[in-house]
Order: C-alpha cells, then structure tokens, then sequence
C-alpha cells in the first residue's frame, strides 16, 4: 500500500543541504569584511571608473541627440564628482606619501583632469546631433581610459601598498561623504 522511499541520495540531499547552510554562515560571516572594502578609497575610485566607462559604452550606442546629451550630462557629473573628490581628498594624502613618484604621479593625474574638465566644456557647447560630437566625446574617453590606466596601475597600488587599510578607509569614508555633498549640489 505504501511505497517504501528511495534513500539512496538522502545522504548527498543532507550534504547539500549542510553545505549550504555552512556556505551561508561563511558567507554572513564576510559581509562586514565585504562591506568595509566596499568603503576603501581605491575601491570606490575603481567602482567610479567602471561606471563612467559603462556610461560612455552606452552613449556610444546610441544616436538620438537629446538621448545622447542626456548619458553625456551624466558623464559630465561622473566626472567632476569624482575628480573633485580625488583632487581634494585622494591625491593630497598620496602626494603626502613624500616620494618623488607620488608627486609626479599626482601632478600628472591633475593636469590630466585639466585636460578632461576642458573636453567637458567643449562637448557640453557642442550639437550633440553633429559629428563634431561624437568624435569629441571619442576623444574624452581615450584622455579618460588612459588617465584609468595611470592611476590604477601605478597610483591606486602605490596607495595601497604604502597606506594601512585603516587609512585607505578612512579616505574611503571622507570620498563617500564629500560625493555625496557634491550629488546633493548638482540636484539642488
């Protein structure tokens, strides 16, 4: 009347069951970790990086004028929130690493910010419908994937190699907050 149930993949049902359960706990376990690395200085600037590059694919997509100007004006924002922050938190501490590579490093990356905030202007005066446009902003993001580069092969790992974690997440902190103050500028 009643069948008698198969218990041959019991044991792998209860392994599976335990591993996870296990993974789980490991994984709860490395969320704070995970967290604080999230508010490390490098890794906000790597994250910012990765969103404008994301950013530029997009405009790149499409052809729509005011949709253009649109993912431009964010890029625009992008840009200018992060190189505000790194040029009043980030490279301050890096240049106070007092070695002459972190003074040329940082000199290069400003003046190379000078170069990204001029292109921001001429393409924000510029019709975004005009071929003038987009080889503008073709322009703006080969001066910003090498400027990517520089800085997160030679700054960011000097950066971390010379400052303590402590330290790196403390600027984390104050990056974060002052981005947050510049976004809540730009909305106002």
């Amino acid at each position: 009347m009643f069948e008698k149930p198969d218990t041959r993949n019991y044991g792998r049902l209860i392994g599976l069951i335990g591993g996870a359960i296990a993974g789980g706990v490991a994984i709860a376990w490395a969320v704070p970790v995970l967290k604080k690395r999230a508010m490390r200085a490098t890794t906000i600037l790597k994250k910012d990086h990765r969103v404008v590059s994301g950013l530029f694919w997009t405009l790149q997509q499409t052809t729509n004028p005011s949709i253009r100007k649109s993912i431009f004006s964010q890029i625009q924002n992008q840009i200018e929130i992060h190189a505000a922050a790194e040029e009043e938190i980030f490279y301050p501490a890096v240049r106070n690493l007092y070695t002459a590579t972190a003074e040329q490093q940082v000199d290069e990356a400003r003046h190379e910010h000078q170069q990204i905030k001029d292109l921001l202007h001429q393409i924000a005066t510029t019709d975004a419908n005009s071929f003038e446009f987009m080889s503008k902003v073709n322009e703006l993001k080969e001066k910003v994937e090498h400027h990517v580069e520089e800085e997160e092969n030679e700054m960011l790992p000097m950066a971390e190699n010379q400052m303590s974690n402590d330290e790196l997440d403390h600027l984390g902190r104050r990056i974060h907050d002052r981005k947050v103050q510049l976004k809540e500028r730009i909305a106002a």
